[in-house]
């Protein structure tokens, strides 16, 4: 059974890195009165493939993975949510069913929005429209850029962008190490790469002062160097 924390959308930590910043207070009153908040733990599925959605997800906090399983039955990650960001949003304007499964990687609260709710809210506020085109396309770019770097880029560049790109996104926790914990397995679903090419190549960018590695925790030293051996423009 999912808890189901009172969470208010005025005063949410999350509001400044959603799209919903842009809402006037009346309409976050609303937002508020429609919204279901749950507390899924690590490893719960908040939508799977086939799916139909009946609404959209936003992250309070936590992270989430959205993956799909590819015809040989692996995992692949199609990208990480984190507080703010919205999940199955694609599927629900589309009006199709999921593609993927979503997965949190932690204890997640999440706010299921029902539909009716985000097509009013879109229908009276340009400004939400508009931010929701530019979340999307910034997220079709991220997954066209990861296209072209699977036959663009060795692994080891592939996996050094990988880390910066979760550094640029998540940030550094207290002590300085990026601020989400991923497998290996993790890792290599994000990639592309076989567990055994993860393991191989993280030491070997270890060894070479790139990274520090505790455990499942990463710091990166020096971003500008990560980001040449991963051919990344700033």
């Amino acid at each position: 059974m999912l808890r189901r924390p009172v969470l208010n959308c005025i005063n949410c930590q999350s509001l400044a890195l959603s799209v919903f910043c842009t809402l006037r207070s009346d309409e976050l009153l609303d937002l508020n009165k429609e919204k279901v908040s749950y507390t899924y733990k690590k490893g719960q599925v908040i939508f799977s493939e086939s799916n139909r959605p009946s609404g959209i997800f936003c992250v309070h906090s936590g992270k989430v993975k959205i993956y799909k399983i590819n015809s040989e039955g692996k995992e692949q990650i199609v990208r990480l949510a984190k507080d703010g960001d919205l999940i199955g949003y694609r599927s629900f304007l589309a009006n199709e069913e999921y593609h993927a499964f979503a997965e949190t990687l932690e204890e997640s609260v999440i706010c299921t929005i029902p539909g009716t709710t985000v097509l009013q809210l879109l229908s009276q506020n340009i400004n939400l429209s508009l931010k929701m085109m530019e979340h999307m396309a910034k997220d079709i770019m991220a997954a066209d850029q990861k296209s072209v770097d699977l036959l663009a880029k060795t692994a080891r560049e592939r996996l050094c962008e990988a880390l910066v790109i979760l550094y640029k996104s998540f940030g550094v926790d207290e002590d300085g190490f990026i601020d989400i914990r991923l497998t290996r397995e993790n890792i290599g679903n994000l990639t592309g790469m076989a567990i055994e090419t993860v393991v191989r190549t993280l030491k070997e960018i270890s060894d070479e002062g790139l990274i520090v590695r505790d455990k499942k925790r990463l710091l990166i030293p020096d971003i500008a160097k990560l980001m040449d051996e991963a051919r990344m423009v700033d």
